[in-house]
């Protein structure tokens, strides 16, 4: 689908650029590492997804296919930017994160149902959360936790949410864990 794509903590931004590759219409990478930032802008440049000729200017991002940008996930005062899907791969390396992320997560989904229940034409756009996270990651389960309290307060029906191994996410799902078990990858 040709959706806007933000991974959040992106690291070297493998999710980002394969995104772009395959044929994201808007790929926003984000991390709190400017490191981080500056290797996938340059890997981005290289792939073409950037034209190098065209210095970045921070009020025109929104024109712009790929961007980078710094956002905390253990902030809860900088906003995430808009998009239809939502990507965190392996991200939760402290407690903090895990709970700041699963806020961010939990933000997003409430404000994106507020405005489908004013708006019942707005059903399309909903916002989703692709989670990958290594089964051995001990901080995933305090994710898992704060976002089974919010479904439990917002829907009986998702309180069952768990991590799964099933390759295959369904498109109009929200939220969407995938356990990662690395041992499990076959590298051609």
């Amino acid at each position: 689908p040709s959706w806007t794509v933000c991974e959040l903590g992106c690291g070297p931004g493998l999710p980002s650029l394969t995104a772009a590759k395959s044929g994201a219409r808007r790929v926003i990478a984000t991390d709190v590492d400017e490191l981080a930032l500056e290797m996938v802008r340059a890997a981005a440049i290289e792939q073409g997804f950037i034209n190098n000729d065209n210095e970045i200017i921070e009020d025109d991002t929104e024109k712009q296919r790929f961007v980078t940008k710094k956002i905390d996930l253990t902030s809860q005062d900088t906003p995430l930017p808009e998009a239809d899907l939502y990507i965190l791969s392996d991200v939760f390396e402290s407690a903090a994160v895990a709970e700041g992320a699963a806020w961010h997560v939990q933000s997003i989904l409430s404000t994106k149902r507020t405005r489908q229940c004013h708006n019942s034409q707005e059903t399309n756009n909903i916002s989703r959360f692709w989670v990958f996270a290594q089964s051995d990651r001990a901080q995933r389960d305090s994710f898992l936790g704060k976002m089974r309290e919010w479904y439990e307060d917002e829907d009986d029906a998702h309180g069952g949410i768990g991590w799964t191994l099933d390759y295959s996410p369904d498109h109009d799902k929200e939220l969407w864990l995938f356990d990662l078990d690395e041992k499990m990858v076959q590298y051609n």
